[in-house]
Order: C-alpha cells, then sequence, then structure tokens
C-alpha cells in the first residue's frame, strides 16, 4: 500500500511506520544559582506591624563578573479597627496595608553565548553546524521588576460582609529584547537589554454570606480586576516598535507588536479600508475582474490583545444534606485574532461559506442563478458612488487571503463562563448500618466542567481557552465533561 495514503505496514510499531513521521529531537542545559535570604516582622501592640525581606542571587545564567541581583522588600499594615470599635461597632475588622519591592529577572541558560547546533549529516567524515543568527551584547545583564501596591482589608457586619481593595504598580526595565541589526555584521539581531513596560491597576475580592440559617446557607465569593494601564514606556534606542507575536504564517495576517507609548501588546493586521463615512471601499480586483473585493488597510491596529477587565465568582449553596456550587469567570476587553476561522473560510468548511444569502439562495450558486455573496460598500475611485453586488463565493471567501485581511477573524476577548458546576449529597451515616461506625462521611456529586458560556462575540471560538499571545493558530477547541465523584470520609 502506498505510504503516501497515510497507509503503513500494519502491526508494525516503529517510528519510521507511524502514519505520520514525528520529528524527534534532544537538549540538554545547566545552569545554577546561589542564594542568601534574610528577613525580619516588627509589631506594635498587635494593630500595627512592619515585615521586611532582602534577598541576593548569583546566577550562572548572567556575566561572571555581574551575576548578582539583589532583591529588597518592604512592607506595613495599621489594623485602625482598634481605634473604632465603639464608634463604628459595624466594622468588625479594618486594616490598611502597603508593600514595596523588587525581584529577580535572570537571563535564559546561555543566552551570554553564541550557540552552534549540530546537524546531523555528515559531510564525509565531519559532523555540520549551524551558525546563529543573533548574538548577545557585550554588556547583557540581568533585571530587577519594581512592584508597589497598596490597599483595604474590611470584615463587616459580623464578618457576613468581607471586601478588600488593591492598588498594584508594576515597573519593569532593562528587559532583554532581541532586536534586528545590519545583516553586513553577520547577525540579524542582537540581545539586549531595552525594554521598560509599566503595569498598573485595581484588584478588588469580596466574600458575603448572604443567607445563614439551620438549613439553608448561600456564601458568595468574587474577584474583579481592572487594569488601569499598561504602556510600553522604552525600547531599544531609536527603535519605537517591536515584533511580539505572529501567526503561523508570518505578516499575512494579524500580529502583536509592542509600540512605545501605547498598551502592551497591539493586534495589527489587515482592515477594511472605509471613507470618512466609515463605508468600506470596494474594487475591481476579484478573480472574475469584476466588482467586488474590498480595499486593504494594510497595517490597521485593533488594540491591545491584554483585557482590560478580569474576575470570576463562586457560589456556594447548601439546603440540609444536598449542596450546590457554581464557579464562573469572566474577562471585558482584548482582542484576537483567529486563524482557524481564517482557513476555514478559505477552505470552505465554516457553516457561512455554505449557507443561504440574503435571498434566500445558497451563496455556492452562481451569481447568474441568484447565489453569491453580497459586498456593500462605495467604489475605490471616488469613495461616494454606492456599490452593492454579489460576489461568487470562490471569490469572496477567498480575497482574504491574497488581500491579507484578518478584519472578519478579529474578535473580542470578552466572555462570560460557567467553568464549573457540582450538585452534591451526603448520605446520612444512619442509613448506612454497622458501616456508619467506622465511616465519617460519604459524599456523591455530579460535577460538569465547562458546561456552557453565556457570552462570547464568535460562536466560532471560545476565547477563554486561547493560548498565544497572538490569538488562536488552529489550536483545539475546548471541552467540555460530565463526571460522577464518589468520596469516603475515614
Amino acid at each position: 500500500m502506498s505510504t503516501n495514503q497515510g497507509l503503513n505496514v500494519p502491526e508494525l510499531y516503529a517510528i519510521a511506520n507511524s502514519k505520520a513521521t514525528p520529528n524527534i529531537s534532544n537538549g540538554r542545559s545547566d545552569q545554577a544559582s546561589n542564594s542568601v535570604f534574610g528577613f525580619g516582622d516588627l509589631e506594635y501592640r498587635k494593630f500595627a506591624s512592619l515585615t521586611w525581606a532582602v534577598r541576593n542571587d548569583w546566577f550562572s545564567t548572567l556575566p561572571a563578573g555581574n551575576n548578582s541581583l539583589l532583591s529588597p522588600s518592604v512592607g506595613g499594615s495599621v489594623v485602625f479597627t482598634e481605634f473604632t470599635q465603639k464608634a463604628l461597632p459595624w466594622l468588625n475588622f479594618g486594616k490598611v496595608f502597603g508593600s514595596w519591592g523588587k525581584k529577580p529577572k535572570a537571563l535564559g541558560p546561555y543566552a551570554l553565548n553564541l550557540n552552534y547546533s549540530v546537524n546531523p549529516l555528515l559531510w564525509g567524515s565531519n559532523f555540520l553546524m549551524s551558525t546563529p543568527d543573533g548574538t548577545p551584547d557585550a554588556n547583557l545583564r540581568g533585571a530587577l521588576v519594581s512592584t508597589f501596591e497598596a490597599g483595604i482589608d474590611l470584615r463587616m457586619f459580623r464578618n457576613r460582609l468581607n471586601l478588600s481593595v488593591t492598588y498594584y504598580h508594576e515597573d519593569n526595565k532593562n528587559e532583554p529584547l532581541s532586536v534586528a541589526v545590519s545583516g553586513v555584521s553577520g547577525f540579524t539581531s542582537q540581545l539586549i537589554n531595552a525594554a521598560w513596560v509599566q503595569r498598573k491597576g485595581l484588584e478588588f475580592e469580596f466574600g458575603v454570606s448572604a443567607v445563614k440559617s439551620k438549613n439553608f446557607n448561600w456564601n458568595i465569593n468574587g474577584t474583579f480586576s481592572y487594569l488601569l494601564d499598561n504602556p510600553v514606556k522604552g525600547l531599544a534606542p531609536g527603535l519605537n516598535s517591536y515584533t511580539l507575536a505572529g501567526s503561523a504564517f508570518g505578516t499575512r495576517f494579524a500580529r502583536t507588536f509592542h509600540f512605545v507609548g501605547k498598551q502592551w501588546g497591539m493586534l495589527v493586521g489587515g482592515g477594511y479600508a472605509r471613507n470618512d463615512a466609515g463605508l468600506p471601499l470596494i474594487t475591481t480586483n476579484g478573480f472574475s475582474g469584476g466588482q467586488g473585493w474590498f480595499v486593504a488597510d494594510a497595517n490597521k491596529e485593533w488594540g491591545s490583545v491584554v483585557p482590560k477587565i478580569t474576575g470570576g465568582m463562586q457560589h456556594f449553596l447548601t439546603y440540609k444534606n444536598f449542596s450546590l456550587a457554581v464557579s464562573a469567570d469572566y474577562q471585558v476587553g482584548g482582542r484576537f485574532f483567529s486563524l482557524f476561522e481564517q482557513w476555514g473560510q478559505f477552505s470552505g468548511l465554516m457553516e457561512e461559506t455554505a449557507g443561504l444569502n440574503d435571498k434566500g439562495k445558497p451563496v455556492r450558486d452562481p451569481v447568474s442563478a441568484g447565489g453569491g455573496v453580497r459586498v456593500q460598500g462605495v467604489s475605490a475611485v471616488d469613495k461616494t458612488t454606492p456599490v452593492d453586488v454579489y460576489v461568487d463565493a470562490y471569490d469572496y471567501f477567498h480575497q482574504f487571503y491574497y488581500q491579507r485581511l484578518s478584519e472578519p477573524f478579529i474578535h473580542s476577548l470578552t466572555f462570560a463562563k460557567v467553568r464549573e458546576m457540582a450538585l452534591g449529597y451526603q448520605l446520612p451515616l444512619s442509613k448506612l448500618g454497622g458501616f456508619g461506625k467506622s465511616i465519617q462521611a460519604v459524599n456523591i456529586s455530579v460535577v460538569a466542567r465547562n458546561p456552557f458560556i453565556l457570552y462570547r462575540e464568535t460562536k466560532n471560538f471560545d476565547p477563554s481557552e486561547i493560548s498565544g499571545v497572538n490569538g488562536e493558530d488552529g489550536q483545539l477547541p475546548g471541552s467540555r465533561s460530565l463526571g460522577v465523584n464518589l468520596k469516603f470520609t475515614f
């Protein structure tokens, strides 16, 4: 049988006999670090406290004469309810706190060296090696990330309502960055200490004992985080942009960039060019030569890939021997590019490539028979003349690849999702007869993970499952599961 069809020798378990021969590689790296750590605590009359810590690390991956990173930190808190118990009896506990510190960031193994990879093929009796394309800067070193945070922690109404609010500010300077250099040097990139990124935001945590009775209890816990700002303050000298991530097809589709003065991770890719009224420009660029292709705005910015809001909520309910736990999470903002959708449309696998158009005719039917996809906009010639035409489905869905248009496949990362639900029942030990003397508890529960999504912009992909900075490059879709747990406590 032909191996080109993926049919090999039955029952022969060998890598060379695989349907798709895997790529095999191996590697080894050695690194070491030595540390000295000291800390202390001071407390005054149980309402004021001060903690400090100092750590020094020596990393083998840093330059031998400059491999030491010192990381100090200090924090303090005051429990002010020690002075407000009579004036504010409903406030059971109140504390303000703040801290400042630094954390070290070392380099990866062998980042200081020129690494030559060994080729498995021989040239006569000599083995071959590949030369590196990048070189480290002579002054390359480790970095320190500075973090400051402050907040307040409250417990009220007999501890039935808890609230914690925290402000944080992170300053990441001298982040190692690989920048392009002239190929005349023999290299195409150089690793230097350059990037400077800041991040600040607010975090909220709360807990509510909504119902508390003999047979029924309902507790709610939640988190809410708001990203105030996340700017790129600087890159390398003379460098205003840096490619952070791209799709599997390089520059053809949307990529993620760092721009000095803008938010971390800006998604950039081809969009529809529009006139002043916001209407898309239509040109005569199709395979058939007819009107109907969009004009591309090659470097349209779609916003940051980082959501502005993230959070979650957990509900815990008990009624006699029954229990119900529901966990949900959400995020708002951020953008992603779906390569899965792009190739799904290009290859005609997506639902919209085989559905009905607004005339009730299959889009794959010839335009002369009422098929095709309706395109509306204005002429690219004068940017005012209305265009309202039907385009052959093959022509329409292939233009996004040839025009390098990412717009139909860029979506918001906003979602709301029930992450897990568990319904349980604790068996009364009195019904177990003699076994009840040796068993303390028996609990049976039905657990559903990822049962359903409450909201998302695109129906083709779950935004909570996005694994890449740029979006998804054809990763597997998310899955849901349903199981039963039986727990014995002795």
